[in-house]
């Protein structure tokens, strides 16, 4: 089996050691470097091709945001998961923006972090309960459509009950795959009604799609 290769980027030594020694365990997964710095997570990165990185928001001598946004310059194959103690709405977004996958708070349970690397390694993407409201409320009031073509795709008419369930899944973070196997479509079908959906809402990206779609009151 390949495990799923994780590099640890996170100032404090203590929750370095207890993310190896809680991850470590795992069959699928092997931890292949900490990084204290921003540049060791860069160095790291560069030497050992992780699949994933931990990542926290703050670390000594760069922001989590830039640390996130060269990491996917050096490698756009890695998946960057945002691991901190830091909910302001800012934070989470600049994280977003520099392409982060997931963002979670440090209270996660094992078991959801386990998940999500697992789910961000397939292509998934995860926000922590706790801050995901607020986020989506911020995506949609900065990047609802605003031009006239926006508003007229937006018009495009009403979501069917299937629809609905399939954004309320996007909406947690699965991939098409697994949104498929939810509910005993192909994968090439959740793809096809991703798409009508994003024309119908006037959505350019999963993430649109998902804020409008609670913009609009329909999850």
């Amino acid at each position: 089996m390949a495990k799923i290769r994780i590099l640890i980027a996170d100032d404090h030594e203590i929750v370095r050691l207890g993310l190896r020694a809680a991850l470590e365990p795992e069959p699928d997964m092997t931890i292949v470097g900490e990084a204290q710095s921003g540049q060791q997570a860069l160095t790291l990165a560069r030497e050992q091709q992780p699949d994933v990185v931990l990542l926290d928001v703050k670390l000594g001598d760069m922001d989590g945001s830039e640390v996130c946004a060269q990491i996917l310059h050096l490698r756009p194959r890695t998946t960057v998961i945002m691991l901190t103690n830091y909910s302001q709405d800012m934070v989470v977004l600049q994280s977003l923006s520099a392409g982060a996958k997931c963002y979670l708070l440090k209270d996660v349970p094992l078991e959801g972090l386990r998940g999500t690397i697992r789910t961000a390694f397939r292509g998934g993407a995860v926000l922590d309960p706790k801050v995901a409201p607020h986020v989506i409320s911020k995506a949609v009031q900065r990047g609802a459509p605003t031009s006239p073509d926006a508003r007229g795709a937006g018009s495009a008419g009403p979501l069917s009950t299937t629809d609905l369930i399939t954004v309320q899944q996007l909406a947690k973070g699965l991939t098409n795959r697994e949104i498929g196997q939810r509910l005993h479509v192909s994968e090439h079908t959740i793809k096809d009604r991703l798409e009508k959906i994003s024309a119908t809402l006037g959505a350019r990206s999963r993430t649109e799609i998902v804020a409008e779609a609670f913009r609009r009151g329909l999850i």
